[in-house]
């Protein structure tokens, strides 16, 4: 391929001649570029090519956008060419139109793949806890499935491991809480009534409460990297090769150990959450143990008390099914485990709060 330069009406006039193919010469192509780049008014002329193929066409437009120029005596495939790709590429005002569009519809497109992404795990977290049910009868139905020494193992490691943050943590609350809730009524005259008032918030929502964020906090997060660990290094999929229970081996076992040991624990943490009270008290008014002990029976009932254990397990069973749901879902790489983690947390501290205000609503309405 060739080319002549000429200058006709103030336009400058290139005369392509020969082959114009994609095996244009490098030179040549940089001097096009350069010609066309230093001038708006361009007029190219075909009569003396006698072969053209797409890419020359696309290279050429694409040296002429914005450009004023004029394409003389090309052949009827030359036109077609041209006229297919000024089709194919978006003009300048379309363009600008998406761009105008781009944040409401980047938007939209945002919000219905949370949706659709919520919907589906939504799907899978009812699935996996209609596995864990069906496992669940089944192992009751033949008690040799139930795998009693990994109970115990994962009551020691989730539950008693976690017994001293979560009971400093407690009376850390608890004693803030009876502290202010004495400086209040100091002002109306009627100090001992944050016996009754904070005890009975121990029992209620302080000791459960507290104790199921501890444990979802550690024991969520420790089920998800765990499984999503095994996950990876495919101890799971060697589970499966040998014809074992996923479930009885490793999901329930965690379940039932929180289950279990969640009602003993907010016993402990009832009793860490009322202590730290009495001292509140006796340090802001003097009141002695004695007659705490008396105005403690007066006025605070046992439905208190089994109000806040009779959430225990539930609380227990919503950590544990989030924690081994999410170590289920670690898939790829390492990054994966941390993400799954955090999500676990996330995810079992949002669990504990909507059961507890479920329960609040509950036992209001009961009048418990």
């Amino acid at each position: 391929m060739d080319f002549k330069v000429s200058f006709v009406s103030g336009k400058m006039l290139i005369k392509l001649q020969g082959v114009c193919d994609y095996s244009l010469d490098k030179k040549l192509r940089d001097s096009l570029y350069k010609l066309i780049s230093a001038n708006e008014r361009i007029i190219f002329d075909f009569s003396q090519v006698t072969k053209v193929d797409f890419v020359f066409c696309a290279f050429i437009y694409g040296l002429l956008e914005g450009k004023d120029y004029e394409i003389l005596n090309a052949d009827t495939q030359t036109q077609e060419i041209f006229q297919s790709i000024t089709q194919a590429l978006p003009k300048e005002e379309s363009l600008e139109i998406q761009k105008s569009h781009s944040f409401l519809v980047e938007s939209l497109l945002c919000f219905g793949s949370f949706i659709t992404r919520f919907y589906q795990n939504t799907l899978d977290f009812l699935n996996f806890c209609g596995m864990c049910l069906f496992y669940f009868f089944r192992s009751c139905v033949n008690l040799r499935h139930f795998k009693l020494g990994s109970i115990m193992y994962h009551i020691n490691e989730s539950g008693f491991k976690a017994l001293p943050v979560a009971l400093l943590i407690c009376f850390i609350v608890s004693y803030t809480i009876m502290l202010q809730g004495v400086l209040q009524l100091e002002k109306m005259d009627a100090p001992l009534m944050s016996v009754e008032i904070v005890a009975k918030l121990s029992l209620r929502e302080i000791g459960p409460f507290i104790l199921a964020i501890v444990i979802a906090g550690r024991s969520s997060s420790s089920f998800a990297a765990q499984i999503g660990v095994m996950n990876l290094t495919e101890e799971n999929d060697a589970l499966k090769t040998m014809n074992l229970s996923l479930f009885d081996y490793i999901i329930l076992p965690r379940i039932l150990a929180l289950v279990i040991i969640m009602p003993l624990l907010v016993f402990l943490a009832d009793a860490v959450s009322l202590f730290a009270c009495f001292l509140a008290i006796n340090i802001q008014t003097g009141l002695d143990f004695v007659h705490y002990l008396e105005r403690f029976y007066e006025y605070v009932g046992i439905n208190n008390f089994w109000v806040g254990v009779i959430k225990a397990p539930f609380f227990g069973a919503a950590v544990a099914l989030v924690g081994c749901f999410r170590g289920l879902y670690v898939k790829g790489d390492t990054e994966s485990v941390g993400l799954e983690m955090t999500k676990s947390v996330v995810n079992a501290i949002f669990w504990v709060i909507l059961i507890n205000a479920i329960f609040s609503v509950i036992t209001t309405r009961l009048n418990i």
